[in-house]
């Protein structure tokens, strides 16, 4: 997620009952009735709770991590959910006291085992810090999986369904920041740091990362290059190597920032971003075809009112998509969506909530089977 997600003073979560049937492919009766359930209390620390990040496995089980101050330094907690009998209780999930832990991701492998990357401070510089779950035995120790002089931020992971997983981050090189990378391998833990992007006219910052079917995966981000900042792309192909950065948009009228990307079970992704017309941010896209190359950036929302920004994407098992973002009508914040039909593109962009009495932000999204 980008940087501006927002501060709590405690974790909330509510279970979705029918969350065990839709993660197994199950299906409902008919006349089912879903809900949510009641919002219960995850964490038990008196000291304020921050950027929480969810991650289910196939059986239906979630695991729950966020970072939370002692009163000295913030470190990364977790807290697990068994389906069919709730959350267990939250868990410290790394000791180190040299300085602040911050920005937890999460992912799951189909079995069920799972790893958490954060940043952590040494008390000098932040490092890139990975705690491993394996299914039935519990969090392992957590592991330093950057090597480098400059401090490490804001990464991200992803798995393949060989249990293979990839996470970036960007690091502080001299008076720059690069896009690194790492490689976790079921058989062999994680690998060697390596630098995706060479471009060292600007800052390039906030990864985002998705991996297909096949272990394939793309990085998106956004880089300045002297005079604004674009979105770049690179691909890994399984059992390979990294390809070379590539410029996915060419609209050169203000900043692109804060892409996000998602990757269909045929292998095609769609990466979005907000990018500057001068006058206001509109949400830009564009679709890689598999085994071929980047399109042309598209403008996927028309509502020139105000600013759109932030935008979230996630693909279903047909191959379509669906994007969201929050956008201003000149008095408050909507949120606003857009669907991508296999085979026909793009549709029209749609108001999703109607509460005209307060500002809404930040929307995320995911799709079901």
């Amino acid at each position: 997620m980008n940087n501006t997600l927002k501060s709590a003073a405690m974790i909330i979560l509510s279970t979705v009952l029918c969350l065990c049937a839709c993660d197994s492919g199950e299906s409902d009766a008919p006349g089912t009735t879903k809900s949510w359930g009641e919002p219960e209390l995850i964490e038990y620390n008196s000291y304020d709770a921050e950027k929480p990040k969810i991650a289910i496995d196939y059986m239906g089980n979630a695991i729950a991590v966020w970072e939370q101050s002692n009163g000295i330094y913030k470190s990364i907690r977790s807290n697990r959910y068994i389906a069919g009998s709730g959350w267990e209780g939250p868990e410290l999930i790394e000791t180190d006291t040299a300085g602040d832990a911050g920005w937890p991701e999460i992912a799951f492998d189909p079995y069920g085992n799972a790893i958490t990357v954060c940043h952590q401070s040494d008390g000098t510089r932040t490092n890139i810090w990975s705690s491993a779950y394996m299914a039935e035995e519990r969090w392992g120790i957590a592991e330093v999986i950057e090597s480098g002089s400059g401090s490490a931020i804001a990464p991200v992971i992803a798995f393949d369904h060989e249990c293979n997983a990839i996470a970036v981050w960007h690091q502080i090189v001299s008076t720059t920041t690069n896009i690194y990378t790492n490689r976790y391998t079921a058989e062999n833990g994680w690998g060697s740091t390596q630098l995706i992007e060479n471009d060292d006219s600007g800052h390039a910052e906030i990864p985002q990362i998705s991996i297909d079917t096949f272990g394939n995966a793309i990085v998106v981000w956004h880089q300045h290059d002297g005079t604004r900042y674009n979105i770049q792309a690179n691909r890994y192909t399984a059992g390979g190597t990294w390809g070379t950065a590539q410029l996915i948009e060419t609209v050169n009228q203000g900043n692109a920032l804060f892409p996000q990307v998602t990757i269909d079970s045929d292998c095609n992704a769609i990466a979005v971003w907000q990018q500057y017309d001068n006058t206001r941010y509109n949400i830009w896209a564009n679709r890689y075809t598999a085994g071929g190359t980047w399109g042309t950036a598209q403008l996927i929302e028309t509502d020139n009112k105000g600013d759109a920004k932030y935008p979230m994407i996630a693909c279903d098992s047909s191959c379509n998509a669906i994007a969201v973002w929050h956008q201003y009508d000149g008095t408050r914040e909507n949120i606003w969506s857009n669907r991508y039909t296999a085979g026909s593109g793009w549709g029209t962009p749609e108001l999703i909530e109607t509460n005209d009495e307060e500002n809404a932000y930040n929307p995320q999204i995911a799709i079901d089977p």
